[in-house]
């Protein structure tokens, strides 16, 4: 029973992390990467797992957050 709920919890932590935060956080990050390297990076519109699409999801966390504080008038 114990490894069920590990298996479970491990498959929920999978979907969250990679299927909702990755996409989520790629796609904020897309058109700044997009518009500071003037349409050469990223090629693709879909995230794909590799390192460059890791720095892409970074870029759209940061782009998120500060979306958020200035939503939150915290500038």
């Amino acid at each position: 029973m114990d490894f069920l709920v590990s298996m479970l919890v491990q498959c929920v932590g999978y979907v969250v992390s990679e299927l909702i935060l990755s996409t989520f956080f790629f796609f904020c990050g897309w058109p700044v990467v997009r518009l500071f390297t003037l349409g050469r990076y990223p090629t693709h519109t879909r995230p794909d797992g590799s390192k460059g699409d890791n720095y892409v999801c970074c870029v759209g966390l940061v782009v998120f957050c500060l979306l958020l504080l200035a939503l939150c008038s915290q500038f």
